[in-house]
């Protein structure tokens, strides 16, 4: 076990691997080890073979992503509870499976589904929810996906995954350009294949594209297509006017 301040950590194993870290299992221990809970514990480990400019920029996009995603104290946003920056971790939240996970296996379900068509869009506006929250903190998250979104025991689903972050309030222009070829091709809009910079209407479209994944794009086809028209100033201006749309529609089910 390892010690840090007034906790025990002790390391299960690995449940994941990002661009630039690795996301482990762990039991946080009181400091008398008589309660434990589990966590997730994020840590920076670039791979080695990268050039030494590349490691020291996602180093600071690792800094970028703990400093943004702490501030974001939402209840549909992965919340991180500790922050070792000398060490280079975060210990978050522990979710039970991504949201791509459970559409795996609820597609392998025959007959009865547990997610119904009402709860799909239950989830889609907590997704909502969560994003809204990161656009009204003045950041892009520029990775909404499937994948990046997670399910918790309460029955919450919370976004995650703040790697690709981007904070409107500060200049980034050397770490957008190292990002530049990251990403999840089918989530990006037109205007990002095309070399635009992100905004908030790259993050609407990615939620277009979450639709389909959930597949609520013939439920919600108004929506979705606005989501997902080809000019920017075509889609929704905000995330709110998509959950406003949302609830009238809701009788629709």
């Amino acid at each position: 076990m390892e010690e840090f301040g007034n906790y025990w950590i002790e390391r299960i194993g690995v449940i994941g691997n990002g661009s630039f870290g690795k996301v482990e299992k762990i039991r946080l221990y009181n400091h008398s080890k008589t309660h434990f809970k589990e966590y997730a514990l994020k840590t920076y480990s670039p791979d080695p073979r990268l050039p030494k400019n590349e490691i020291q920029m996602f180093r600071q996009r690792f800094d970028i992503e703990v400093e943004c995603q702490s501030k974001c104290f939402h209840k549909n946003i992965t919340h991180i509870c500790i922050h070792n920056r000398l060490q280079n971790w975060f210990v978050m939240e522990l979710a039970e499976c991504s949201l791509s996970e459970e559409l795996e296996k609820d597609d392998c379900v025959e007959g009865d589904r547990k997610l119904t068509i009402s709860k799909k869009i239950d989830i889609f506006l907590m997704v909502l929810n969560g994003v809204k929250h990161i656009h009204d903190m003045g950041f892009i998250h520029r990775d909404i996906k499937a994948l990046n979104i997670l399910k918790y025991s309460d029955g919450s689903y919370k976004v995650s995954d703040f790697g690709l972050v981007k904070d409107t309030n500060r200049s980034s222009a050397t770490l957008t350009a190292i990002r530049k070829n990251l990403g999840t091709e089918r989530y990006m809009s037109p205007e990002i294949l095309a070399g635009i910079p992100h905004s908030i209407q790259s993050d609407i479209f990615a939620l277009g594209v979450l639709l389909e994944d959930l597949a609520l794009t013939e439920i919600l086809e108004p929506i979705w297509r606005k989501c997902t028209e080809r000019k920017p100033k075509d889609r929704y201006s905000n995330v709110q006017e998509i959950i406003n749309d949302i609830q009238k529609q809701r009788g629709y089910e």
